[in-house]
């Protein structure tokens, strides 16, 4: 038996192209997965430092993300909304979202307040009980990214405060009030008794697993593939013993 290789040019041009852009996704993807890994592991690691105590300077927001923050202030209602589609126990809910005018100054910053269940009826929207005094709050802030994944930019607030939102833009809600906000939200702590339904996720846990699936999937195919087009063009033929 005897190797007769007979490659045909459109399927060499297929494989050539092909190959390398599928492996390279492969390595895309698992770029995104240590990426992934590496805000997950700062998480971690702030998360198990001091808690920061927070005033009137506002802070860049990525030097408090993930930190855990303390903070003293009144609630303020008036401007408190509700962020649609959020999911807990295969339930469809809101989360709550109350600003918090800190002790002192013109200045808020946003209080993920947890979970609740959302009504068959879409235009009944949940009753929340009001707050009144002077609180101190803790939680771990976070900044929205979700608003960077909207199709369509929300309309702008005007007069009429509205009360569900489909993303937490800190954008609009900053060009909505008379006041500063920071650029970071405080997801409440689960203990705290101003909350409701709280069950934080870890940043990026899922998406690392996920990447590194898709990475999978990009080098099969382009294994796949190099081993169809190695089948095709590679023949075992006789070699004849004739003179």
């Amino acid at each position: 038996m005897n190797l007769k290789i007979q490659p045909a040019l459109i399927p060499t041009l297929c494989t050539l192209v092909l190959v390398p852009v599928l492996a390279s996704l492969g390595f895309w993807q698992l770029d995104r997965a240590e990426e992934k890994a590496g805000i997950l592991q700062r998480y971690e690691d702030r998360l198990a430092k001091p808690q920061i105590s927070i005033g009137e300077k506002r802070e860049e927001p990525r030097t408090l993300e993930f930190y855990r923050l303390q903070a003293t202030g009144t609630w303020h209602e008036e401007h408190q909304f509700f962020v649609d589609n959020r999911i807990l126990n295969h339930r469809a809910g809101f989360h709550v979202i109350t600003p918090l005018l800190l002790k002192g100054n013109n200045t808020a910053i946003l209080v993920n307040r947890g979970w609740i269940p959302a009504d068959p009826d879409r235009s009944i929207l949940p009753t929340v009980e009001p707050l009144e005094g002077t609180v101190t709050v803790t939680g771990t802030a976070v900044i929205p990214y979700e608003v960077e994944l909207l199709l369509e930019t929300e309309p702008p607030i005007g007069d009429r405060w509205p009360v569900v939102w489909q993303v937490l833009d800190l954008v609009r809600f900053q060009n909505a009030v008379p006041y500063q906000i920071y650029g970071v939200v405080i997801r409440l702590d689960e203990l705290h008794p101003n909350g409701f339904a709280r069950q934080w996720n870890r940043p990026e846990d899922q998406r690392i697993f996920r990447h590194k699936a898709y990475a999978f999937q990009w080098f099969a195919l382009a294994t796949t593939l190099l081993v169809i087009y190695i089948a095709l063009t590679v023949r075992r033929s006789r070699l004849s013993r004739s003179a």
